[in-house]
């Protein structure tokens, strides 16, 4: 009996033993699965390979475009304008001209734009011409008091012509009367105007109200004038400025014998 009881306290003491190792186990276990759980927290916004990632579109399948886009190809042919062969050949034409600018006998500029226009036409020569043009614009001057507008040439003995330069068209114009040489290059080689010399040019003619109105004032600096208007009427004075952007003189006047600037219109004085 005596040695039962040992042998089964001894057996017990071994379970005790291989239990208490199975906790310890146990633990470590729980350790490294707490440790793994951390490890993953980590990591969980990041997709998982063959997850909930948006699936690429097949390689048969076209991306499908807004209802509202169009490609180029639609964008091209909704402006594509149709043109005769007569319309088509004239823009060919005129893009295979160039600006020239022509000396002209002074004050006689429309005269010569005549003379070649007609030469032209009598020659049967609008093949190799586009415009022949003498840049003017309006101009407002004052005179005696009164303002008036007149076309004023602002190229004076200069004229534009547009045309198809080779030895045949320059010998042409230099035929016509009136005309003197080509103005720019050589006398063998004309040379035509730029784009934006051209640009500017024909933006004046066209559009003259873009470059604002151009007064011609009949007075300078130290001129002395008389006012024919307001509260200084037949008071005389010397001009000491003069503002064309606004149309107004700056008029020294003597009162109570002090030199006094008043300010005018040009149309409120006149010269003495």
């Amino acid at each position: 009996m005596f040695q039962a009881d040992g042998n089964h306290n001894g057996d017990a003491g071994r379970d005790k033993d291989v239990f208490d190792g199975f906790d310890e186990k146990a633990e470590e276990l729980a350790r490294e699965a707490d440790e793994a759980e951390d490890a993953d927290a980590l990591f969980m916004d990041l997709p998982e390979e063959g997850g909930d990632q948006a699936e690429a579109p097949a390689a048969d399948e076209a991306p499908v475009a807004p209802a509202n886009a169009e490609t180029g190809d639609e964008l091209l042919d909704a402006v594509q304008i149709e043109l005769s062969p007569e319309e088509q050949a004239e823009i060919e034409r005129r893009g295979r001209m160039k600006w020239y600018v022509i000396h002209a006998n002074t004050g006689h500029e429309n005269k010569v734009k005549r003379n070649i226009e007609m030469a032209i036409k009598s020659n049967h020569m609008e093949d190799y011409f586009g415009e022949v043009l003498v840049a003017t614009q309006e101009v407002t001057e004052m005179k005696n008091g009164k303002r008036s507008t007149v076309k004023r040439k602002f190229f004076p003995s200069y004229i534009l012509v547009e045309m198809i330069m080779n030895k045949e068209t320059q010998h042409f114009i230099n035929s016509i009367p009136g005309v003197t040489r080509f103005i720019g290059g050589t006398p063998l080689k004309p040379q035509p105007i730029t784009r934006e010399e051209v640009d500017r040019i024909l933006g004046r003619i066209s559009a003259p109200e873009e470059a604002g109105e151009t007064l011609e004032i009949p007075y300078e600096v130290g001129d002395s004038v008389q006012v024919m208007d307001g509260p200084f009427t037949e008071w005389v004075g010397v001009i000491n400025e003069i503002n064309r952007d606004k149309g107004k003189l700056k008029v020294m006047i003597s009162i109570f014998g002090s030199e006094t600037p008043v300010e005018l219109d040009f149309l409120q004085v006149k010269p003495v």
